[in-house]
């Protein structure tokens, strides 16, 4: 799975920038953007990256072109307000805490809009090696615990949920510490090979579908999905406001063994205010018209539907989107 992520990596001739990021505005060509998601070789990223390999070929004429970072959902808001970037894939929880200045966030993020819903069901999976003992939040924090917890890199999706649901079992990342537990912030791939290893005891990740690291680990390890309690749900749910979802017992190959609720966000590609009405237009009609070859390349976005990919986002949509949606009829 590690050689398939590497060649769509390839494929989609994505290259990564100096911390010196140029934004459309600077660039030497008008439909030159910058744009990032998550981690490199996350669905994000891969999506995002299938997108801008869309974009440049539909425009490749006019010389359009798009270079790839990795970012965090963190980070992406407000590398958008500050001009860093020009479009980024966005989950919709922190997109919202980005609009109404609230923590992770320190004050309101300016300079957003959105362009397109993609509707997937980003999962906030918490996973225990089944070894570990660990079988509800409950437990970790009625018998002070001393685990190994792997969040996910700081400021990710990943890491700001799994930290939202810990608080609100009334567990902080400085009780986990202060039982003599430990934290890391590997990426998914090391944190894989830590807990196969036996170096971590739980794991947090967000994402659409199966992860390829949970079912590498799967295949030799024994894995247990924990719950979230449905007053914790309702407390993420009406402060953050994630989802209740379910993890399917069907899931990897039927390893999970039973249905798991838990909590989800969705994802929506976003586009820094100043960006020309014609790039985002642009942008908007190669998701909506490439939408199959984008999926192609990221399947978990197959729940991206064109015709309702204006709705329910979470900042106002951007003109050139608008009037993308409006020429095709969808929007009225």
């Amino acid at each position: 799975m590690k050689k398939a992520l590497g060649s769509i990596l390839a494929g989609l001739m994505i290259c990564t920038a100096p911390m010196a990021l140029p934004s459309a505005a600077d660039a030497a060509h008008p439909l030159a953007i910058t744009a990032t998601a998550g981690p490199v070789a996350g669905t994000g990223y891969i999506g995002m990256a299938a997108l801008g390999k869309v974009y440049a070929s539909q425009n490749a004429a006019d010389g359009a072109s798009v270079t790839m970072v990795p970012g965090s959902d963190v980070s992406n808001p407000l590398r958008l307000e500050k001009g860093e970037v020009d479009a980024a894939v966005q989950t919709m929880a922190l997109a919202v805490c980005a609009r109404e200045g609230q923590a992770p966030f320190k004050k309101v993020v300016s300079n957003l809009n959105s362009i397109a819903n993609i509707r997937n069901n980003s999962r906030l999976n918490i996973v225990v090696r089944s070894d570990s003992g660990i079988t509800s939040l409950d437990q970790l924090k009625e018998k002070k615990m001393s685990i190994r917890l792997a969040t996910g890199p700081r400021g990710s999706a990943s890491e700001v949920m799994g930290k939202w649901v810990l608080e609100a079992y009334g567990i902080t990342y400085k009780d986990i510490t202060s039982w003599g537990g430990k934290l890391f912030s590997n990426n998914f791939g090391d944190v894989a090979n830590m807990a196969k290893d036996g170096q971590v005891d739980m794991m947090f990740w967000v994402g659409p579908g199966e992860a390829w690291f949970f079912t590498e680990l799967i295949s030799g390890t024994a894995l247990t999905w924990i719950p979230v309690k449905p007053e914790a749900a309702k407390i993420v749910k009406e402060k953050y406001n994630l989802n209740d979802c379910v993890f399917e017992s069907t899931m990897f190959g039927g390893k999970m063994g039973k249905d798991v609720p838990g909590v989800a966000t969705s994802q929506q590609v976003m586009i820094r205010s100043g960006v020309s009405e014609d790039v985002a237009y642009r942008l908007t009609k190669a998701f909506c018209e490439g939408a199959q070859d984008v999926i192609a390349a990221n399947p978990v976005w197959g729940t991206f539907k064109p015709e309702t990919a204006w709705q329910g986002l979470t900042h106002e949509l951007h003109p050139g989107a608008v009037k993308f949606y409006r020429e095709k009829g969808w929007m009225k």
